[in-house]
């Protein structure tokens, strides 16, 4: 007793005392005395492993709280549009993956203004889109991308090397929705209207899948970033804009009064 007391750093009367009052509360014996011969009873043998598993458990769950807190265990939950998902998305989450494998990362497809709101109620930690920032959010911007006119293949411009946003002034446009891509929408509009014309709005759309579908099929002309190229779709061709002012980036966005513990993580992998 006198040698626990001293690696307890504790009067060995008053580690005496403790487990009496122990012992008290149990309404059972934990160690027989037999003279200075001390054994533990059936009783205390038993306590003993259930209170060494609880501080195995104790330890357990401070290391999981510890790797929370610096980012490398727990839940991330990322929205994102649909053009991020073309490569942005799968590339980011399986290098993440790899590198993180404490921390599940919970994937919903979402557009801009719904990005928005999911981040101030909660619903998604991170969105990745092209979303407009506030000053409630914080912002980190995806290399700028260029902006193609995607034609139907037997358009009379579809075989120029490039071509100036001015030479699409009569077309029809099939854009995207400012709702599922707000900067994308607005970089779109501003080139035209730098080029002295507002284009003349077909159709509104909300995948990248769709914009192609209605440009193969002749509804109208669009006008779509790199990330979009990559997306094979018979029936239609990518001609470079030339003289370009507006940049379109894809962003990641959170709430700049709740960072998630991950983010510093996430970052480090795009």
């Amino acid at each position: 007793m006198t040698r626990a007391a001293e690696q307890l750093h504790v009067a060995q009367p008053a580690l005496t005392q403790n487990i009496q009052h122990l012992e008290q509360e149990l309404g059972a014996t934990l160690i027989a005395r037999n003279g200075r011969t001390l054994l533990l009873t059936e009783a205390g043998a038993v306590f003993l492993a259930e209170a060494e598993r609880s501080l195995h458990q104790f330890e357990l769950a401070k290391n999981a709280a510890r790797k929370v807190a610096r980012g490398e265990a727990g839940n991330l939950s990322l929205g994102f549009s649909s053009a991020a998902g073309i490569r942005v998305v799968p590339r980011v989450v399986k290098n993440f993956g790899d590198r993180y494998p404490d921390i599940r990362v919970h994937l919903t497809e979402i557009g801009a203004e719904a990005q928005l709101r999911a981040l101030r109620d909660g619903s998604i930690d991170v969105g990745i889109g092209y979303a407009q920032s506030t000053p409630e959010f914080e912002t980190s911007r995806l290399p700028a991308e260029s902006l193609f006119a995607v034609l139907p293949e037997n358009h009379p411009l579809a075989r120029k090397e490039d071509l100036d946003i001015s030479e699409l002034s009569r077309e029809v446009f099939v854009v995207p929705s400012r709702k599922v891509a707000t900067t994308l929408r607005d970089a779109i509009m501003a080139e035209c209207e730098d080029s002295g014309f507002r284009p003349h709005l077909i159709q509104e759309i909300t995948t990248a899948q769709t914009a192609l579908g209605m440009v193969a099929a002749g509804v109208g002309i669009s006008i779509l970033p790199t990330t979009i190229r990559t997306l094979e779709h018979p029936g239609v061709a990518f001609i470079p804009l030339k003289n370009t002012r507006h940049e379109v980036r894809l962003a990641l966005l959170w709430r700049r009064d709740h960072p998630p513990a991950a983010l510093r993580k996430l970052l480090m992998v795009l």
